[in-house]
């Protein structure tokens, strides 16, 4: 594959990216450069990663090396979402679905490095890394940077302030050449990109994933059960929630459904069939996001429609993972009680 086109294949379906230049530079002076993507084990996982996590598949086609970093101590630094007592059950919870969500996007996860957080960011190497670079940024700098991940409050905790300048510090910890996240997460590495070259370290490079806005027609909400789909919801769970869903007939604003059609079923399946009675026009199939929001906006297209179809493939997509986690019930009591 040549470099162009593994370039498209790393920044398709995103965001943003930190800086095409860069990657093409890195691609060319490195046959396997190594990618990263991070994951506190607080809540449980829903659609919305499915978004950075189809990504994954996209880098190791690219010919990259891929870590998957579980980054225990920063669920518990986010003002205690995990508590100590949970962090292990948590995060065997999250290497396990990430193993599954990735097997079902026929990802071959032996190519994959799981690591956890607790075993190198005690060493010493990376604490002073992370105690000098709390002498080159202020507490407003640093919050404002975590301000979209980490929960600070009206009495913001130091391990919030700790969090983002230990995921500068894991960058190169780990020898990361790109970072994957969502849009959330740019504030933080925008920070590491600056302060990493202060301390002679090299900077990542960034590539960010768009959000999933949540079903209730805002921003997608953890503890909102309503506004999300979790990756473990039933059949009938997945159908419930999707026919509920914000999704105002010709509105393509905070619009959940549409989101999820354009970020995840077309980057993965390249198409999307509506069927539909006869009386209303018939089966109708689509081959690319904007024909399929076209019909919509002008009114061709009614929301039901479109959500009995969306409901279709989400289930399609979780079915395995749900079958694989049949046998992990007491995992589940363990890591959520």
């Amino acid at each position: 594959m040549d470099i162009k086109s593994r370039l498209d294949l790393i920044t398709r379906n995103t965001q943003e990216v930190i800086s095409q230049s860069e990657l093409r530079n890195l691609l060319e002076e490195k046959k396997s450069p190594t990618a990263y993507i991070g994951y506190a084990p607080t809540g449980r996982l829903h659609v919305g990663n499915l978004i950075p996590l189809l990504k994954v598949r996209d880098f190791l086609q690219a010919g990259f090396k891929f870590k998957v970093l579980i980054a225990n101590l920063h669920a518990h630094l986010d003002d205690q979402k995990s508590p100590w007592s949970l962090l292990e059950a948590r995060s065997d919870y999250y290497q396990e679905m990430i193993h599954a969500v990735l097997s079902s996007f026929g990802v071959d996860t032996g190519k994959l490095q799981f690591v956890r957080g607790s075993d190198f960011q005690t060493t010493k190497d990376y604490v002073l890394d992370v105690l000098r670079m709390s002498a080159l940024t202020t507490l407003n700098r640093t919050k404002r940077a975590a301000s979209e991940v980490v929960r600070f409050g009206k009495e913001p905790k130091m391990g919030g302030f700790f969090y983002p300048l230990m995921q500068i510090a894991d960058c190169q910890a780990m020898e990361i050449d790109v970072t994957l996240g969502g849009i959330d997460q740019r504030g933080i590495y925008m920070l590491g990109r600056e302060l990493l070259p202060q301390l002679g370290h090299e900077k990542s490079s960034c590539v960010f994933t768009p959000l999933l806005p949540g079903l209730t027609g805002s921003k997608m909400s953890a503890s909102d059960p309503k506004s999300k789909i979790d990756l473990l919801d039933s059949k009938k769970d997945v159908e419930k929630k999707v026919n509920s869903a914000y999704c105002k007939e010709g509105e393509v604003k905070d619009n959940g459904v549409l989101a999820f059609c354009e970020y995840f079923i077309f980057p993965f399946k390249g198409k999307l069939k509506v069927e539909r009675s006869e009386k209303f026009g018939g089966n109708v199939g689509y081959k690319g996001y904007k024909e399929l929001e076209r019909d919509f906006v002008k009114k061709k297209l009614h929301p039901m429609d479109l959500k009995q179809s969306v409901a279709k493939e989400i289930n399609g997509v979780l079915e395995p993972i749900r079958k694989r986690f049949e046998k992990e019930k007491k995992l589940m009591r363990e890591a959520y009680p």
